[in-house]
């Protein structure tokens, strides 16, 4: 996903007025199809400019900093049935922030977005007014703010900059371009330029009151592909506040004893993909022709991925480079770089050179793939359609098999230098043998997660509202 919004960006103008929204329309497909794709759905709402109107994402997840394309004129956004106790419990709780206890500007609130439901386009029916969230946040000043009926509702937010004034803030809220249901929760960020990319300023998580909210930043991958972590409480109050600046760490809400969402800070990762030149990384060591500018590509994505989802280990390293073979479309030039954790777990990302491509609706990123693997042997999904993989073990190996479910080798092929690529469905491989010259076995490995087609690292994201 992040090729796909890394070459969505690019075709980005500076913030813009609000208008028909292109971009934000992908955002929404690419999210849907992610949550229809992983098994316990997760989001991850990213966002390009930050100085226009927020919007709700799928999901609900709030999205700052794009322009939505409201409905006619005249018309009201078509507000939700109230469904579930957990939604009713979001709804009943009191309002949380370090300003909920400045009752005038709670007040104050809740007066100006009562008297500027018609510009928000709120049904007038939807008569309470109710501030859920009120806080001052490093990086903004953020409220979210619920429309009341008997049996409907509508959630409108906004962030701007802290110490913002009620009119500020509505100048910030927008109206969602279709409807969207009514959650328990809501998560927002603002990514705003920095530095070539987009980074939060600021990430929130708000659930209803009492949940508890726990946060993680050391997570060890391990060779099974499991994560080894420890969590430390954020809230019993179900909020939850990242600092200013990429969030690595992951978030977890439990509700009543039951986890409702385990998953990156804020719902998704918060960071951008930067659009500009990656910084030089060594290639000492690294097996085959490798491409310096596609290597310190891949050294970057392969670490905010890694400290999007909290996960702990040294800077990635160049490990192969070289160009897949002609069965692969387009045969191009790749690089396979690792980071392994403590505990012998390693994250393994595989970058090919794409060159910039357009949004794609397709469930796989088309630029790199990722794996598990281990300090010494990795095998990782080819990018792209292809149904293939790469193999990369000692450099003393020279042929290796790959193992299904019941311990049949499947398919089997040369390597050179210890690196190969061979043509097969990754769902089906669970295993791997390599072997030396003299057909003495070298290293057997299980493939954790090879089939999965996520950024994940076997940590799945839990979304279970």
């Amino acid at each position: 996903m992040a090729d796909e919004i890394r070459h969505a960006l690019t075709r980005l103008a500076e913030p813009v007025m609000p208008g028909p929204d292109p971009y934000q329309r992908l955002l929404v497909r690419v999210r849907r199809r992610r949550q229809r794709r992983i098994t316990v759905a997760g989001v991850a709402g990213l966002t390009a400019a930050a100085l226009a109107l927020p919007a709700f994402g799928a999901a609900g997840r709030l999205v700052t900093g794009v322009a939505s394309s409201p409905p006619a004129t005249g018309t009201y956004q078509p507000a939700s049935r109230i469904e579930t106790p957990l939604v009713r419990q979001l709804l009943d709780s009191p309002t949380r922030g370090n300003l909920a206890g400045d009752g005038a500007l709670i007040a104050d609130i809740q007066r100006q977005y009562r008297t500027a439901r018609a510009r928000l386009l709120v049904d007038p029916a939807l008569g309470e007014v109710k501030v859920l969230l009120a806080h001052d946040a490093p990086g903004g000043r953020i409220v979210v703010v619920a429309f009341l009926g008997d049996s409907h509702a509508l959630l409108r937010s906004a962030v701007a900059q802290v110490g913002a004034s009620v009119p500020d803030l509505l100048s910030k809220t927008g109206t969602p371009d279709t409807p969207l249901p009514l959650e328990p929760y809501a998560f927002l960020s603002r990514l705003s330029p920095t530095d070539g990319g987009h980074v939060a300023d600021v990430t929130v998580g708000l659930a209803p009151a009492g949940c508890l909210v726990e946060t993680s930043g050391d997570g060890r991958l391990q060779p099974d592909g499991s994560i080894a972590r420890s969590w430390q409480v954020a809230s019993s109050d179900g909020l939850a506040v990242g600092g200013a600046g990429p969030v690595t760490e992951r978030w977890r809400f439990t509700c009543q004893g039951v986890v409702r969402y385990s998953g990156p800070a804020g719902g998704g990762p918060g960071v951008v993909l930067s659009t500009k030149a990656a910084a030089p990384v060594s290639t000492a060591g690294a097996r085959g022709p490798v491409d310096a500018a596609l290597a310190a590509v891949a050294v970057r994505d392969l670490r905010e991925l890694a400290e999007g989802q909290g996960l702990t280990g040294p800077a990635p390293k160049v490990v192969w480079g070289g160009q897949l073979p002609d069965w692969v479309s387009d045969a191009p030039e790749a690089v396979l770089v690792n980071s392994c954790s403590t505990d012998a777990g390693c994250a393994a990302l595989l970058k090919i050179d794409a060159g910039p491509q357009p949004p794609r609706e397709a469930s796989a990123p088309t630029g790199y793939r990722t794996a598990v693997g281990s300090p010494d042997l990795t095998v990782v999904p080819v990018p792209g359609e292809t149904a293939g993989v790469l193999v990369v073990g000692p450099e003393t190996a020279t042929r290796v098999e790959l193992l299904d479910k019941s311990g049949r080798t499947i398919a089997d092929g040369q390597l050179a230098a210890g690196a190969g690529a061979l043509r097969v469905d990754p769902r089906r491989v669970v295993g791997v043998k390599v072997f030396d010259a003299a057909g003495r076995l070298l290293l057997t490995g299980a493939t954790p997660n090879l089939g999965t087609n996520s950024d994940q690292f076997g940590e799945p994201t839990v979304w279970a509202w």
